[in-house]
């Protein structure tokens, strides 16, 4: 039986002999030497192995060392299950466990929060057929977006989308690449497609609930910080500008002010992010990139 471990293969069987029959051949013309027709110093032959039965045959042999221990199971952050230690896909939904997180307390993570601008008003106005088709397409550029950039839908907020990120600069260019992707969808659409978005954004510690749920203050910050902005708005708080201030340059912010946030007693000082700008010049300015119209305010 071959073995493969830290890129060598082993031939168990063989050498397990090997080693045995030797220090038993050894040992033989030790006494053979000695003249003594005693063989009461031969060592142990090959231990009585166990009934087949009960034989792991895909384990290593104990000779090699402990296994590594397995990883712990990790629960599907989109719909709960809590898959094998090794796996790397959900066994009921499929999705990738990358971005998973086991129930707890005090994970710090990244908060996005979107939303579309008068959609009650765009319901009544288009009809429900027609904002149902909008809402479809709405939904698959966002899945798309998280999914590229390391996030995990925590879940639908009618219109919107609670997300989160362990990444915080992952969670910035998501949030202004849906920008990207929706403003030009409506540019290119015009009356047929109306939508405009406001992204909010905070990080901060949760708490991850079973089935991938999230929740504590820093989850409230942020959906009142995505409140204060407008369609083609991404607005973040001081706090989680100051986890991106080593990688994003200053001059894409625009102080927002101390802004109070409804049901929280303390002021939050607030920006709001150039993502136009931003997308511009981390790309290159790719003119094979559609042409972007930022929001007017």
């Amino acid at each position: 039986m071959r073995h493969k471990r830290g890129g060598r293969t082993l031939t168990f069987g063989v050498r397990l002999r090997r080693s045995a029959c030797e220090r038993i051949a050894n040992a033989t013309l030790a006494v053979i030497l000695s003249g003594d027709s005693s063989v009461a110093d031969v060592p142990e032959q090959i231990p009585d192995r166990p009934p087949a039965w009960q034989v792991d045959h895909d384990a290593p042999p104990s000779w090699l060392g402990e296994p590594a221990a397995e990883s712990a199971p990790r629960a599907c952050a989109f719909c709960g299950e809590v898959a094998p230690p090794r796996s790397s896909f959900c066994p009921r939904c499929g999705r990738a466990l990358t971005a998973a997180l086991l129930p707890s307390h005090g994970e710090a993570l990244s908060i996005v929060f979107t939303d579309i601008e008068d959609s009650t008003f765009l319901t009544d106005r288009l009809g429900d057929a027609t904002w149902e088709a909008i809402i479809d397409e709405h939904n698959d550029i966002i899945r798309e977006e998280i999914h590229a950039h390391a996030g995990f839908e925590v879940k639908l907020t009618g219109d919107g989308f609670l997300i989160a990120f362990a990444d915080p600069l992952q969670a910035l260019r998501c949030a202004a690449r849906i920008q990207a992707r929706v403003s030009a969808r409506a540019d290119e659409r015009g009356a047929a497609w109306p939508v405009h978005m406001r992204v909010g954004i905070h990080r901060g510690d949760v708490i991850l609930r079973p089935g991938g749920d999230i929740l504590g203050r820093a989850v409230n910050m942020a959906s009142r910080i995505m409140d204060k902005g407008r369609g083609g708005d991404i607005v973040a708080s001081a706090v989680f500008v100051e986890a991106v201030e080593h990688k994003v340059a200053q001059n894409f912010w625009t102080d927002f002010g101390d802004r109070r946030l409804r049901g929280l007693s303390d002021r939050v000082r607030m920006y709001r992010f150039s993502w136009l700008e931003y997308l511009r010049a981390e790309q290159g300015a790719d003119e094979s990139e559609p042409a972007l119209t930022p929001v007017a305010h």
